[in-house]
């Protein structure tokens, strides 16, 4: 699913996205504050596992790259204390306070043991997908990438 959701929303980006630098830099700012939130601490803990530190070609055009940042980690305590749909769901009314629109979630889904959500930044072009599952580790992913970009040089 998330796969499809990388391909559903691809890269366009708006009028005048900022520059590549600036949105990677604003990707890795929010993306440390989403994973410092107290949304997150709440239900569970994530850590980075990459940083937004390469180009990406991956759901760009030929020519086009992307910055990437991904996290992992998992939920606290059982199950049934935090459903994955509420802990989707606090994430993304985090992003949505900080300028993000919801895209996708998962009101659709109707799965107890998954949660998702997709957001984008209209101003900066960076979009997040937060998946949330039970019973496989680990249960919190969450992707954040800016918009495609025509290659340097």
């Amino acid at each position: 699913m998330l796969v499809s959701l990388l391909v559903v929303t691809g890269c366009s980006g708006n009028a005048d996205p900022p520059p590549l630098d600036e949105a990677t830099k604003q990707l890795i700012t929010d993306s440390d504050k989403l994973l410092a939130s107290r949304e997150l601490a709440a239900t569970g803990s994530a850590a980075a596992t990459e940083r937004a530190d390469r180009d990406s070609e991956v759901g760009c055009l030929q020519g086009q790259v992307q910055r990437l940042f991904r996290a992992q980690g998992d939920l606290t305590g059982p199950p049934y204390v935090n459903s994955p749909s509420n802990v989707a769901g606090l994430m993304a009314s985090w992003l949505q306070l900080r300028g993000y629109n919801m895209i996708v979630d998962d009101a659709d889904l109707g799965d107890e043991n998954l949660g998702a959500a997709v957001l984008r930044n209209p101003q900066t072009g960076i979009t997040f997908f937060v998946t949330v599952r039970n019973g496989q580790k680990p249960h919190i992913m969450i992707v954040g990438k800016t918009s495609c970009y025509e290659r340097d040089g």
